[in-house]
C-alpha cells in the first residue's frame, strides 16, 4: 500500500471519472486511489471496471450522500486504512504528472505541522477556474513571507478540487459534515481545518476543473434546472457564517440582500423561485447545526 490515497468522489459522470482515474495514474509519485460512488446509476462501476484493482479501489455507498456526505466516507475509510496522507478530488479534475510531486516538495520547504496544501485549479483553457478561487491569508507572518516568495502562499479556505491532507490534522479536526450535501461543504471544512493548522496553496501544483463553462455560480442567470440546488448554498453558509461570527453573519446578510435585488433587477425568468429559494435555504440554516464527527 501507498502512504498516499487519492480520494475522488463520483456520480453519473463515468467518462470523465474514467479520465480522471487514467490522469492519477501517471502520476510522478505513487498514489492509490480510493473511488466513493454516490450510488451512480450510469454503469459507473462496469465502465470502469479494467482500471479497479491493487491501486484503485471501488467503493459503492447505498445512497447518493451528495459531495459532502462522499467526501467524509472517502476521507474517514481513508484514515482507517492507514494512508499517511489523503488527496482529494470531484470526478471532473484531470491531475498533471507533477501535480502530487509539486505538493510534496512544498512539504519540505514548510517547517510546521500542515492541515492541507492545494493546488491552482485551472479551467480547460488554461484560465483560472472561478468556482475554485481560494482565500488568502491577509495579515501573514515573516516566516509565511518566506513560503510565499517560493510561491507557497498561506490560505484559510479552499474548494475540494486537488487538496492534500494530513491525516493527522483529519483526525484533530474531524471529517466534513456530510449535512451539507453539496454546496459550501469545501468552504466549512477549511476554515476549520486553516484555524487549527497551517495551509497553502502551491503554485507550482496545477489541476484541470473540467467544468462546462467558467462562469462560476450565478442565482441570477443560471438556468432554472439548477435553481434548487442553491437552496443548499443559502442554507450551509449561513450555517458557516454564524460558526464565524458576527462579522461573516453580516457579510452573508449584505450577500443575500445584493442577490435579491439582482434577481429582482435582472433574472430573464422564474424570479418568485429564485427569491423562493434564498429565503428557505436562509430559514431553514437558522437552525441547521450538524455535528463534526471524527475517526475513531
Amino acid at each position: 500500500m501507498n502512504n498516499i490515497a487519492a480520494v475522488v468522489v463520483t456520480y453519473n459522470r463515468k467518462e470523465l471519472l474514467r479520465e480522471c482515474i487514467e490522469a492519477l495514474k501517471t502520476s510522478t509519485c505513487s498514489v492509490d486511489v480510493i473511488v466513493i460512488d454516490n450510488n451512480s446509476t450510469d454503469g459507473t462501476k462496469e465502465y470502469i471496471a479494467d482500471l479497479i484493482g491493487k491501486d484503485v479501489i471501488y467503493k459503492r455507498l447505498k445512497k447518493n450522500l451528495g459531495g459532502a456526505g462522499g467526501f467524509s466516507a472517502g476521507m474517514k475509510y481513508a484514515v482507517k486504512k492507514g494512508y499517511e496522507y489523503i488527496w482529494i478530488m470531484d470526478d471532473d479534475t484531470i491531475v498533471k504528472e507533477d501535480s502530487l510531486e509539486a505538493l510534496l516538495s512544498a512539504e519540505d520547504e514548510i517547517s510546521d505541522d500542515f492541515g492541507f496544501v492545494s493546488s491552482s485549479v485551472k479551467w480547460i483553457d488554461g484560465s483560472d477556474c472561478k468556482m475554485n478561487m481560494q482565500t488568502y491569508k491577509t495579515n501573514i507572518t515573516d516566516y509565511e513571507k518566506t513560503y510565499a516568495a517560493k510561491g507557497i502562499y498561506p490560505v484559510k479556505a479552499a474548494t475540494f478540487v486537488s487538496l492534500l491532507f494530513s491525516t493527522k490534522a483529519i483526525k484533530q479536526v474531524g471529517l466534513p459534515l456530510k449535512e451539507y450535501f453539496i454546496w459550501g461543504d469545501d468552504k466549512e471544512y477549511t476554515l476549520r481545518m486553516s484555524s487549527e493548522f497551517a495551509c497553502y496553496n502551491v503554485v507550482a501544483s496545477e489541476v484541470i476543473h473540467k467544468m462546462n463553462n467558467n462562469e462560476g455560480s450565478n442565482i441570477t442567470k443560471d438556468d432554472i434546472g439548477r435553481i434548487d440546488r442553491y437552496y443548499y448554498a443559502y442554507r450551509n453558509d449561513f450555517a458557516t457564517a454564524r460558526s464565524q461570527g458576527i462579522k461573516d453573519l453580516l457579510i452573508y446578510m449584505a450577500g443575500f440582500m445584493l442577490n435579491a435585488v439582482r434577481i429582482i433587477l435582472f433574472a430573464p425568468s422564474n424570479k418568485s423561485k429564485r427569491l423562493g429559494i434564498m429565503l428557505k435555504g436562509l430559514k431553514d440554516g437558522i437552525a441547521f447545526r450538524p455535528r463534526v464527527r471524527y475517526v475513531k
